[in-house]
């Protein structure tokens, strides 16, 4: 269509200065037109839409009990059914929302044809007589237009089976809501709505990105700090491309290296905020051991334990650089698969996918842990009783299926977070599914089989000599044989107190010189108790007043309470755990410098914990800009506002690394395709924590990035239905924040979360 002169400018327009009377007039007549025509629109009624899933059920139905030869038509069926719904289901739209009917505009001129104007929103509605064309972000192709160029570009695309050449004459965002216009970001400038009706002009600062790789103030290098090269950075301490950790390893404060250079015969628990170094002071605290006792220390009798594969790649990065190739580095669950297999070679059982929060939280319980060292007691004492792997098996499923003991080891130490109804549904759990675990045992299977051989046979028995499980049905059958996560630590623990220790081999025992375990507020006291009995105890001069030498192991645990994800792993605090560990005595080192979030983020971070935050807040080494609150009617308006920050960044800043953070992978998903859609350079999706530690845009949910670090993150879908005010939504918005190093930015497209911060909500 022809573009029509622009109306006279509106009361509000007029008091605006620079560019903006003429952009927002030019927005408001668009709306205007818009909102008049959706008073008299009325949309169609869709196409009943017939119960196309009762259908299907019941073909599937009809299949189960068919004969053979109805079958190929049934299936047929089934596919044309399923045909039509999925039609059916392509073809109903919602109708535009007219209090939010769009939140993109650009104006076309492409050859052969009148300049037009497309407003982009979350459905379609297209109306060339009145002059109103809205199309859906997600599926028209003309929005390919919006997202991928600028104003004043030109273009060429292939749009549907037609390819299109033109020039974006007008590329602007808006945000509307109950049918007016709030806002309007254009290259001239973003232009707020104020309450009483006036426009103004936003810094630019508060739209755009700067200041990260390349531009902020580093750290000067320090080389030789512990007699090895530490110098990982650059010259002059600019940051290194892979992004493995030069500047932190620059910043070693004297208690830093303080403890990482504590004697070798001893515990180091160390409590540290994010970016406080923890992973740091690990790493080089074995690179300090390896230097000064190569032999004792080798790569080779020491572990590292962390919570995450990302984190194991980041650190595996960093210790070739401190001379420590070869350290074998690996996530407790993997650690405790390899252990528990070796130790129960025939115990074949998959893990379960949807085990009960209840259940996760009796089995990582420190009352369990109490209970299962009493028990293991009773249990070597007993004659009676086979020591062996599977005798330890049934001392496993004993532990967990007696409700009298598990009720009076509860009443003994009461936990109010864990009732008594809490634990006799756990109980129920574990008592349908234990003995079909205990099925699994060969030897016990070979005594039911020579039983059943004296039995004799029906005409109709079939092979006898399958896997026999309970109810009478073939194991493969039994869906209940399988093992919770959980039950790694368990089965390992209790190998340990009955057989005094796990194997390397038959003839040689699984000892470490020294363990590094990061991240250990996400394990659980059983997981702690099974890994420090790994370690290697070393007489220490002295004695106790018996005369007993004082037995110390060479550790480091590293952690943070905030930072917690699995909040059922009874892991409560540092002090709770060091006691249920038998480690009371041990102090706790605690790091208060911040060093890689500004003051600001930190600030931001802390008031999400709420009353979870430590009362002793972080200190912060330096400050940087605002956080940033960006509200916007829809992730369509969302993702065009965050490209146009993208694409100029990385013009400006190379290097610079970028998190794109959501709640849930969906989420991720949803933002990670609408990008790709608008070109943005280096863009990544990570779905199973295949960092690359390079520049770029990574898209990701946030429990995939604990322990890592960006120039830039960017959190969104910061609702209130998303982050709620309980303890989960704290820790996760509070570990995403801090992932930041140099700005950070929230973005909501609903009712914005009740823990951000009022003074970003103003």
């Amino acid at each position: 269509m022809t573009q029509k002169p622009a109306e006279k400018k509106t009361p509000a327009a007029e008091e605006s200065d620079g560019g903006t009377s003429s952009i927002v007039s030019d927005e408001e007549t668009i709306l205007r037109r818009v909102n008049d025509y959706l008073t008299t629109y009325r949309p169609s009624k869709p196409p009943p839409i017939a119960d196309y899933e009762a259908d299907m059920i019941s073909l599937r139905d009809q299949i189960a009990v068919a004969r053979l030869e109805d079958v190929p038509a049934l299936v047929q069926q089934m596919e044309r059914v399923a045909g039509i719904a999925a039609r059916r289901a392509e073809n109903v739209t919602e109708a535009v929302d007219p209090k939010s009917p769009y939140f993109g505009h650009v104006r076309l001129k492409e050859e052969g044809k009148p300049i037009r104007d497309v407003l982009i929103g979350k459905t379609t509605l297209v109306d060339a007589k009145a002059g109103v064309r809205i199309v859906d972000w997600r599926h028209a192709p003309v929005s390919q237009i919006y997202y991928k160029y600028e104003e004043g570009a030109e273009y060429e695309e292939t749009l549907g089976e037609r390819d299109v050449v033109g020039e974006v004459l007008v590329r602007r965002t808006v945000t509307i809501q109950n049918a007016e216009l709030r806002r309007v970001t254009a290259p001239q400038g973003v232009f707020v709505r104020g309450a009483a009706g006036t426009w103004r002009t936003l810094s630019s600062q508060s739209t755009e990105l700067a200041g990260g790789q390349g531009k902020a103030v580093r750290p000067s290098d320090m080389r030789g700090v512990l007699g090895i090269d530490t110098a990982l950075s650059g010259e002059g301490g600019s940051q290194r491309e892979d992004r493995h950790l030069p500047e932190i390893a620059a910043l070693l404060d004297p208690r830093q290296f303080e403890l990482i250079s504590k004697p070798d015969s001893g515990l180091v628990v160390i409590q540290g905020g994010a970016g406080s170094g923890k992973t740091t002071i690990g790493v080089h605290r074995l690179a300090y051991l390896a230097y000064q006792n190569k032999q004792r220390f080798s790569h080779d009798k020491m572990l590292v334990v962390v919570g995450s594969p990302a984190l194991r790649a980041y650190i595996g990065e960093m210790l070739p650089a401190l001379g420590l190739d070869g350290l074998v580095i690996e996530t407790y669950g993997e650690w405790a698969r390899e252990q528990r297999k070796k130790h129960f070679p025939w115990l074949d059982a998959e893990y379960e996918e949807s085990t009960p929060s209840v259940v996760t939280r009796l089995k990582t319980h420190p009352v369990l842990l109490r209970l299962l060292h009493k028990k293991a007691e009773d249990f070597i004492a007993d004659p009676r009783t086979r020591k062996d792997s599977h005798g330890i098996l049934y001392f496993w499923a004993e532990l967990l299926t007696n409700l009298d003991q598990l009720l009076a080891a509860f009443r003994e130490s009461p936990d109010p977070t864990f009732s008594e109804t809490d634990l006799r549904r756990a109980w129920r759990w574990c008592s349908d599914r234990c003995p079909a675990v205990l099925d699994l045992d060969p030897g016990d299977r070979a005594e039911r089989k020579a039983a059943a051989d004296d039995e004799p046979r029906d005409a109709d028995d079939v092979d006898h000599d399958r896997k026999i499980g309970v109810d009478n049905r073939g194991i493969e059958e039994d869906e209940r044989a399988r093992l919770d996560l959980e039950d790694d630590a368990l089965l390992l623990r209790a190998y340990q107190k009955i057989k005094m220790e796990l194997k390397k081999s038959v003839k040689q025992p699984l000892v470490y010189e020294h363990l590094f375990v990061d991240e250990a507020q996400d394990l659980s006291p059983i997981d702690l108790a099974v890994l420090m009995d790994c370690v290697k105890t070393m007489p220490q001069k002295g004695s106790t007043s018996e005369g007993e030498a004082i037995l110390h192991r060479s550790a480091t645990l590293a952690g943070d309470v905030a930072q917690r994800i699995h909040l059922d792993s009874g892991f409560g605090d540092w002090k709770a755990v060091l006691s249920d560990l038998g480690l009371a005595t041990v102090e706790i080192e605690p790091l208060r410098i911040a060093y890689r979030s500004t003051a600001e983020a930190l600030a931001g971070a802390r008031h999400v914990l709420g009353p979870l935050a430590d009362p002793e807040p972080p200190v912060a080494n330096r400050h940087g800009a605002p956080v940033e609150l960006h509200e916007f009617p829809s992730a369509g308006a969302a993702v065009a506002f965050l490209a146009d920050a993208l694409r100029p960044l990385f013009s400006r800043e190379p290097n610079a690394t970028v998190a794109i953070l959501a709640r849930h992978p969906e989420q991720a998903d949803s933002y990670w395709q609408a990008l790709k859609m608008a070109d943005i350079p280096h863009l990544r999706r990570i779905r199973a924590f295949e960092f690359a530690f390079k520049p770029g845009v990574e898209v990701t949910d946030i429990k995939q990035v604990k322990g890592l670090e960006y120039d830039y993150v960017v959190l969104v879908d910061v609702n209130a239905t998303t982050y709620s005010k309980d303890d989960e939504s704290r820790h996760l918005l509070h570990i995403g924040a801090t992932r930041a190093a140099h700005q950070l930015w929230l973005i909501t497209t609903a009712e914005p979360s009740p823990l951000i911060p009022e003074s970003l909500r103003g």
